[in-house]
Parts: C-alpha cells; structure tokens; sequence
C-alpha cells in the first residue's frame, strides 16, 4: 500500500455521483490537485486508464448487466 504525499493547503476534491465516476469521467476528482508526488499523480493516472479499458472491454462483449 502506497504512502499518499498530499500537498499542504489542498483543498477537497468534490463528489456527485461516487468516487469512481469522479475520478474517471466526471472529472471532479483531480489528482495533480492534491497529490504532490509526480510519480503518484502518474500512477493513479495509469489506473484510471487501465481500469477504463477493462470497463469498456467488458461493456463491448456484453459482461456488464447494470440493474
């Protein structure tokens, strides 16, 4: 488990819709804003990216049953 550098004085990151639509394509999360490492900003970055083709993959072949 990383240990998360924040920076000082970040503000609060908004929330509408849970974290995982905000980080990804709701936008309200954002990580260079609150995050002072690079290196982390880059790895969060990597997932959201890495889990937003898994969704897509899954979605195309008919995997995902929203209810």
């Amino acid at each position: 488990m990383p240990k998360w550098k924040f920076k000082d004085g970040a503000e609060p990151q908004g929330s509408s819709d849970g974290f995982w639509y905000d980080i990804s394509s709701g936008g309200y999360i954002r990580p260079a804003e609150v995050l002072a490492d690079e290196e982390q900003i880059a790895q969060v970055k990597a997932a959201v990216d890495l889990l937003a083709s898994f969704e897509t993959a899954m979605n195309e072949a008919g995997f995902i049953n929203e209810f």
